[in-house]
């Protein structure tokens, strides 16, 4: 059973009575993950009064898990309408705040450690990134700052990380085969069943307007220093192909840089949405196996975004996915 709490000067108060729904929302491309609800509002002198404000903490659990917390943004109140709360878990502030940082050949994970202590961000594991950064961020979104660290780890080693808040902490890790397999009941104490035993709603869309299949790499001098192609995917859909440019110090992983880029965009798009029974372990940045045949929905896919909803004891889930390469 989910209920929301609210974390009042260290005392906490169940709010789910006056919670009509709450829905989650996070996006692999987004740091952080976003919560709202709203509060059933009446001016009668016997009705509770509204505890929330702006700046609060709200945590969310599931027979007494936690599954996510995060601080009130915006409230949003119409007439005697029911008051709208949006929330932000703890990547909230980087993802507001601006900063300059001059790392001189520091491992990522440490240039990485060092933005979030200065942020006051709580940490729950770091993977190890040996790749140098040697380069200024000026004047740039702190979670900017960080999501390019990783894509410079990831174009030079090829290696993907998972990033996501959990317990109020943040956690990069390296993103594993682990594949999420979403669950519900019918009734308490009742039979586990599979959620992709029941979708709805299923669509997919194909395209190679994205693809690249062919990469081109280059010197800060604008000096061709390799092409690389997948030969196979050039010969069906012709060749599409993007330039690289490395600067110097790059110059000596210019073979794998060009692999892994190719990796990567060699790749039909697949755009894929599903909808389901809820489980809150389902979020963006994991993994999940369907088998749909009506539309040919068929792998393990990369969760793309997710949209959790709440109400009146349901749990539902739309999920978009993306076909997993690498």
């Amino acid at each position: 059973m989910h209920e929301l709490w609210l974390v009042k000067k260290s005392k906490m108060i169940n709010i789910s009575p006056l919670v009509g729904s709450i829905k989650r929302r996070s996006n692999k491309d987004e740091l952080g993950e976003e919560l709202s609800f709203d509060i059933a509002f009446n001016d009668d002198k016997y009705f509770p009064k509204n505890p929330c404000d702006i700046g609060d903490m709200v945590i969310l659990k599931n027979n007494n898990k936690e599954i996510t917390r995060a601080i009130i943004e915006d409230e949003d109140r119409k007439g005697r309408d029911p008051i709208s709360y949006t929330a932000f878990d703890f990547a909230f502030y980087l993802n507001k705040s601006n900063a300059i940082y001059q790392f001189n050949k520091i491992p990522a994970d440490q240039a990485i450690k060092k933005i979030l202590n200065d942020f006051g961000i709580p940490i729950g594991s770091i993977a190890s990134m040996p790749t140098k950064i040697d380069k200024i961020f000026n004047d740039k979104k702190v979670s900017d700052i960080i999501k390019e660290i990783i894509k410079i780890t990831k174009r030079n080693t090829g290696t993907k990380y998972l990033m996501e808040m959990r317990d109020g902490k943040l956690f990069i890790e390296k993103r594993n085969n682990m594949i999420i397999t979403g669950e519900f009941q019918l009734y308490k104490n009742g039979s586990k069943h599979d959620v992709v035993s029941a979708i709805s709603n299923p669509s997919r869309k194909r395209s190679i307007s994205d693809m690249i299949n062919s990469i081109q790499v280059v010197s800060s001098k604008d000096k061709v220093l390799l092409t690389k192609e997948d030969e196979a995917m050039v010969k069906k859909y012709g060749k599409l192909q993007k330039v690289v440019k490395l600067d110097e110090k790059e110059k000596l992983t210019a073979k794998q840089i060009a692999q892994n880029e190719l990796d990567e965009l060699a790749t039909v798009v697949e755009e894929t949405s599903i909808e389901l029974i809820g489980d809150d372990r389902v979020r963006a940045g994991r993994l999940f196996k369907v088998e749909e045949p009506i539309t040919g929905i068929s792998g393990t896919y990369l969760i793309k975004d997710v949209n959790h909803t709440i109400s009146k004891g349901i749990h539902t889930m739309t999920l978009g996915l993306e076909v997993r390469n690498g």
